[in-house]
């Protein structure tokens, strides 16, 4: 009865409003998204520059990077709470406000301690943006449309994350990396203000038509319909949920660990590099996920038409390009550096299917609070192993000020044996029969 009287209810000008709308607010969540990859990977370029400001060496360097993860875990049961009580529009809002004020304090910051409060409030601040904007991608796209444009959105961050390599390095060239941290801080305030401006959190508000609605399918619950202690029960009922928890933890980490703190100290340490060629080879990372985050949605949605096949074969091939990172860590040509930042950006996007993974997992109504639970763990992931690999390097000899090729060795080889871990982990999920 309720599918025909959302059939009854279809008009083509709602339907119009909607599928036109969508995109004017999803504009203003991916230029928030944007500045979410921004904040997450720009500690590796300006690793050098830190290290001169505040005089401190590997492991507070791994501390200042993770305290993001840490503050950005602790946001994402709150962010999904949130997402699914008040919407996407006044959640985000505020948050990246708090960003922007996070961005000023460590770009003014006299202190190392001060410096990580920013940083807190950073992670704090943009770990409130990917959550409410799931919630509306549920809200706003249809079921087959979900992977496709959770992948684009994660390719948006990713050109955030290349933002935050070669052209932050030549900003940082130009006025430093205080004013360039100013001013990263202003826009994020003027990004919120515009997120209050053009986000909707249903069609309805705007007089459009619903997905359930052009789907001619049962409109879900209303998330008011479970206290916050059933929605967090219902996300962790199955074993499904906790394979999904287990291997975002350890690919997320890993990615984290290498693109977001280690893999500039590694291309100078290493190999020589200046700051800027680092900086370079490693924005091919981030240009490979512009790629790779989107059409790995395409492919579980329209192609492969499955999401576990789809997160195995891009597990796969991530876990193979640790290989050359472990046993060829000092002795790579140039070229071939470039090939596999590429590629190690391109299947490591692949990760993003994991969230329309969960999205079969779980009720529709709890999607909010679903993947803020998943979040929570998968950004601890990101602390975790900044931390451990840190710890790991800092053990390793230096002479002159260069860190020797055995630390990085050590610290990949960890996270190596930690993917494969949790291939074994995830490989025994049980899937539902078409």
């Amino acid at each position: 009865m309720n599918m025909l009287n959302n059939m009854q209810d279809l008009s083509p000008e709602a339907v119009k409003k909607t599928m036109s709308y969508r995109y004017v607010a999803l504009l203003a969540i991916a230029l928030a998204y944007f500045f979410v990859y921004f904040h997450r990977v720009s500690p590796s370029v300006m690793a050098t520059d830190l290290t001169a400001a505040f005089g401190i060496g590997a492991s507070a360097l791994g501390l200042f990077g993770s305290m993001y993860f840490w503050a950005y875990a602790a946001g994402q049961l709150p962010a999904g709470i949130l997402a699914d009580r008040i919407g996407a529009r006044l959640t985000m809002a505020i948050f990246v406000a708090v960003a922007g004020l996070g961005a000023l304090v460590f770009a003014y910051a006299g202190s190392f301690n001060t410096a990580l409060a920013g940083r807190f409030l950073v992670g704090f601040g943009v770990g409130f943006v990917y959550v409410p904007a799931m919630r509306f991608l549920a809200d706003w796209f249809k079921s087959n449309e979900f992977a496709t444009y959770s992948g684009a959105l994660l390719a948006i961050g990713n050109i955030g994350a290349l933002a935050a390599a070669a052209p932050l390095v030549a900003l940082i060239s130009a006025i430093g990396w205080r004013s360039s941290m100013s001013m990263v801080g202003f826009v994020s305030i003027g990004i919120a203000v515009l997120a209050y401006i053009l986000i909707r959190n249903k069609p309805t508000e705007i007089g459009g038509a619903t997905p359930a609605q052009m789907e001619g399918r049962e409109e879900t619950k209303a998330s008011s319909s479970f206290s916050i202690g059933q929605a967090i029960a219902m996300s962790t009922k199955s074993w499904n949920v906790w394979t999904i928890i287990i291997i975002f933890f350890v690919w997320y980490g890993t990615i984290m660990a290498f693109q977001g703190l280690w893999a500039s100290p590694w291309l100078i340490n290493a190999y020589g590099m200046s700051k800027a060629q680092a900086a370079s080879v490693i924005s091919l990372i981030p240009l490979g996920m512009v790629f790779g985050c989107p059409l790995s949605g395409i492919f579980a949605d329209k192609v492969i038409k499955s999401r576990f096949k789809v997160i195995v074969i891009g597990f796969i091939v991530s876990i193979a390009l640790w290989i050359p990172l472990v046993f060829m860590v000092n002795s790579m040509s140039p070229g071939f550096i470039k090939v596999l930042m590429f590629l190690y950006g391109f299947f490591n996007g692949w990760f993003v299917v994991l969230y329309a993974n969960l999205k079969e997992n779980v009720e529709p109504a709890i999607q909010g609070t679903a993947t803020g639970f998943l979040n929570t763990f998968v950004f601890v992931g990101g602390a975790v192993f900044q931390n451990i690999t840190s710890a790991i390097i800092a053990k390793a000899p230096v002479v002159n000020k260069v860190i020797a090729a055995s630390g990085f060795k050590s610290a990949f080889m960890f996270c190596l044996i930690a993917m494969a871990v949790a291939l074994v982990v995830f490989m025994t999920q049980k899937r539902k029969k078409a």
